[in-house]
């Protein structure tokens, strides 16, 4: 079959051959069930829900079915065989994961005791008796946003025994009220001078959850409002209980005056009502037990107004979720799910926002732009940039090109707000008209998803050289590709074999992943590495330069690293040298043995090591530079 991909770089959409069972493949490397399959606190926590209410079971002398929905690898099955179950049902409705799970229950010695269904049917009836155990791993950072209430409400309606017990069987969420400069600017709007107001008037935002790794985010980056509260109870028991729609008012007490930013939220599972196990995914801060995974996050919501609390006044909290998405208000009732008006939080991830904020607040980036551009016709490329805004405070004129039609119409507002008459905005650079004395980009573009793909800007570049000729001030001048060995603390185990997990053999699934990850993954994954705790075991290496003063040329280099021991990841990124500024995607500070300070506007590139690298104490890397974009081998 062939597939359309687009090339970030050039903006060129091409075709390329796939196997036919690509999008399932692909599905399936992306799934991270490795991940999920790793989370050790999470499968013993399981097991113990099990445990309880199978032995709960048998002391009543029942034949126990336990229904295993969305069962993955088969994990949950396995374990509820060996726990004494006399039959087990497990639902899979990914193709792929179905054949996997039967291909390992199959090779255990419970096959005789583990059917594994692929069909989404409801009707289970020639299975002989219903189940009385329902076991579900259905949620994410959100709790519901896979559908956990359906699930769990259908499937005890329709699917099982009254009375039956469910693993896990309560849920909970919890919020906390925060005042953050730095979580607001991932979704507050850029402005060129605050005392203007705003060019996108009061927008609220949206609802989507901005979810994240809490524990990363240090003490003084946050002040704690309030105690945790208790936003929402779910009995998965009960399917009465289940509904999809509700409103909620808690009454909270401030503990310390402030601006109510952002609301953060976790939640926790009670896996067999006992009390005693649970699934507990607060943060570091405030769970002294924290497992990390990656699986499943903290998240941060918005609230439509920033509001001023204070220290020891009651307020109310207005807690709303539907079947799949929650929001919330500091007000009782009559308050509506946020939705975004000014495109700004519609158009562009949480970090794009943080971005723009970070680039218009950056002092020493405007004081560069302000020699650079004094008095000058000034052309400004990228997507979803707003360096032109600053350039026009004392440019000549600027011209902002920008292919995407919605960022576009965000610029305007921002040069009709602020009365920028010396400002033109193109969607092309084959538009421009007259030749400009400097091109400038950060550079950054939204489409790119990771730091080299913003080498797009050279090709751009290089149209206006050969329509205009080479003698034009240009900035930046050089990118330049670096890489560093780095320990990380858990993010390694995200692309880790799980082998043998909770004594059950499951070697057959890395042999499926890791193939399905060979054929759609890059080698190099994008990541916010600032989420992810780890230790700097090397100075920076430079793997490739860009001239971009030269005509991009395809090229290759090879080189040998030398890797630290303890390494598991390789991060790359790329610096800017724009004016006198270095401009980096990547390492802001670095020590070695200690954790590295990254850019947290951009993601980074990271490799991390499999098995048979690890032990090595060199990388051969092969790197391509063609069409703009970087493909990397390492061996």
């Amino acid at each position: 079959m062939f597939i359309e991909r687009i090339n970030h770089v050039t903006g060129e959409r091409e075709w390329v051959v796939a196997d036919e069972d690509y999008d399932l493949v692909q599905e399936l490397a992306r799934s991270r069930f490795g991940d999920m399959i790793l989370d050790f606190d999470r499968n013993d926590m399981f097991l113990e829900g099990l445990k309880t209410t199978i032995a709960e079971l048998k002391a009543k002398n029942k034949h126990v079915h336990v229904l295993d929905i969305g069962t993955g690898t088969g994990l949950l099955s396995l374990m509820a065989a060996r726990e004494g179950a006399d039959q087990v049902t497990a639902l899979e409705v990914f193709d792929p994961m179905a054949k996997c799970a039967r291909k390992i229950t199959k090779a255990s010695e419970w096959k005789d005791k583990i059917t594994v269904v692929s069909t989404r049917s409801t009707d289970l009836s020639h299975l002989g008796e219903k189940p009385n155990i329902i076991v579900a791993e259905v949620f994410d950072t959100e709790l519901i946003g896979e559908g956990a209430l359906r699930t769990f409400k259908e499937a005890l309606t329709n699917l099982v025994q009254p009375g039956c017990r469910v693993v896990p069987s309560l849920g909970r969420v919890w919020v906390m009220l925060v005042q953050s400069d730095f979580l607001k600017s991932f979704n507050r709007i850029p402005v060129l001078r605050k005392t203007e107001g705003s060019p996108l008037g009061n927008c609220p935002g949206t609802s989507a959850v901005f979810d994240v790794q809490l524990s990363r985010v240090t003490s003084d980056q946050f002040e704690a409002l309030s105690s945790p509260i208790l936003a929402f109870n779910f009995d998965f028991e009960d399917a009465d209980s289940i509904i999809y729609n509700e409103e909620f008012t808690r009454n909270f007490v401030c503990s310390k005056s402030g601006n109510a930013d952002a609301i953060l939220m976790w939640w926790d599972l009670d896996m067999d009502r006992t009390g005693k196990n649970f699934i507990d995914m607060a943060p570091t801060w405030k769970n002294p037990n924290f497992a990390w995974r990656d699986h499943w996050m903290q998240a941060v919501y918005y609230l439509p107004d920033t509001v001023k609390v204070e220290e020891g006044k009651t307020y109310d909290l207005g807690c709303s979720h539907d079947e799949f998405s929650m929001w919330f208000a500091l007000q009782s009732k009559g308050y509506p799910r946020p939705y975004c008006d000014c495109s700004i939080h519609s158009l562009l991830s949480r970090q794009t926002v943080h971005r723009l904020n970070d680039t218009l607040g950056d002092e020493k980036l405007n004081e560069q732009i302000q020699k650079m551009c004094s008095g000058k016709n000034v052309c400004v490329l990228g997507e979803g940039s707003m360096i032109g805004l600053l350039a026009s405070n004392v440019a000549e004129h600027v011209t902002i090109v920008d292919s995407n039609s919605h960022f576009r119409g965000i610029i305007q507002k921002y040069v009709s707000f602020y009365k920028l008459s010396n400002v033109t905005i193109l969607s092309n650079t084959s538009e421009l008209t007259e030749k400009p004395d400097l091109v400038m980009s950060e550079p950054f573009y939204i489409s790119a998803m990771n730091p080299w793909q913003n080498l797009r800007y050279w090709y751009e570049l290089d149209t206006i050289r050969e329509k205009f000729g080479d003698n034009i001030e240009f900035e930046p001048k050089k990118g330049t590709l670096y890489g560093v060995c780095e320990k990380f603390t858990d993010l390694h185990t995200i692309a880790s074999p799980v082998g043998t997990v909770n004594g059950f053999d499951l070697s057959y699934f890395d042999e499926i992943s890791q193939k399905a990850r060979q054929a759609t993954d890059a080698v190099v994954d994008e990541q916010p590495l600032w989420e992810y705790g780890g230790e700097l075991l090397s100075k920076k290496v430079e793997l490739m330069s860009f001239d971009l003063k030269e005509k991009p040329q395809p090229r290759t280099e090879q080189m040998t690293i030398d890797i630290a021991p303890g390494t598991n990841g390789f991060p790359l990124w790329i610096d800017w040298l724009f004016g006198e500024l270095v401009i980096t995607t990547g390492l802001k500070e670095s020590t070695i043995n200690k954790e590295p300070n990254w850019s947290v506007k951009e993601k980074q590139g990271v490799f991390l090591l499999p098995p048979n690298l690890i032990e090595k104490n060199v990388l051969n890397a092969h790197i391509a530079f063609d069409k703009g974009d970087l493909v990397f081998n390492f061996c």
